[in-house]
């Protein structure tokens, strides 16, 4: 039977790729620096380990076929574990004899001037360079991360958004389901960019956020100057050529999210 380690897999996107792939009849061991929870369900292991020291890595991938690396920090340590946490975690496998790493990036790193893509780029690099069989994939925004950013531009009585930024985001669980999918199939190497069902501005993400919530509150547009904002302007981070999934971000907004299997891990 094959084992697949999940780094990251009580987060976003790993909670959800959990349920799906012990579904999908794999065992799976879930690797984060936290202490496995009481309980867990049949068919899911525990590794405690930290990318950013390396402690507990080789024990880690002791008899794992395969490696879905989702673990990422994008606003703290950035270098420590999405680049050098990613060495250790390739060096790891490439003992352990893993015979496929997967790893998750994000649309646009190479377009968008972030240090937190940079690093991302990197990560990619390492991967490509490892030596180990290997597949990635850049995925859009999710829509809850869209909901946690225009959540924080709703707290004063009127709303400044930079209305022209463009966003293409999906359903964590529908990322998911398509992951376990391509897996099945046996996909390696650089898989086609996945993003959302639609591309929106952000003044039309805001409008429907506050219409969700039946409240009613002044979109201003806020004008950004620089690289970001302009790429941001252009959808770099969008794949609007092949728009993926069912689930719209009003649709998510109107009840969808509640309908993403959770897995009932602690998260």
């Amino acid at each position: 039977m094959t084992k697949i380690l999940v780094t990251g897999g009580s987060g976003e996107l790993g909670s959800r790729l959990v349920p799906r792939l012990r579904e999908a009849g794999y065992t799976v061991r879930i690797m984060s620096r936290r202490p496995a929870p009481p309980d867990l369900p049949n068919g899911v292991e525990w590794a405690a380990a930290d990318l950013a020291t390396g402690m507990g890595l080789a024990e880690a991938v002791v008899g794992v076929t395969e490696i879905i690396h989702a673990a990422s920090q994008p606003f703290k340590q950035t270098q420590a574990i999405d680049v050098e946490g990613t060495v250790r975690l390739t060096q790891a496998a490439k003992t352990a004899s893993v015979e496929h790493f997967f790893y998750i990036s994000i649309v646009g790193v190479d377009r968008i001037p972030t240090s937190y893509y940079k690093h991302k780029v990197a990560a990619e690099k390492i991967v490509e360079a490892s030596g180990l069989n290997w597949s990635i994939l850049r995925a859009g925004q999710f829509h809850s991360f869209i909901d946690m950013l225009t959540s924080g531009l709703a707290r004063l009585p009127i709303m400044f958004v930079p209305t022209d930024f463009c966003f293409q985001s999906m359903a964590t669980g529908e990322v998911a389901d398509h992951i376990v999918a391509g897996l099945q199939r046996g996909l390696r190497g650089q898989w086609p960019d996945l993003a959302g069902p639609q591309r929106l501005r952000w003044g039309e993400i805001a409008q429907q956020w506050l219409t969700a919530r039946g409240e009613a509150k002044r979109i201003v547009r806020l004008p950004i100057p620089g690289r970001l904002a302009a790429a941001l302007r252009a959808g770099y981070n969008t794949v609007p050529e092949r728009p993926s999934g069912t689930i719209t971000w009003e649709a998510w907004l109107n009840g969808e999210r509640h309908s993403e299997v959770e897995g009932g891990l602690v998260r």
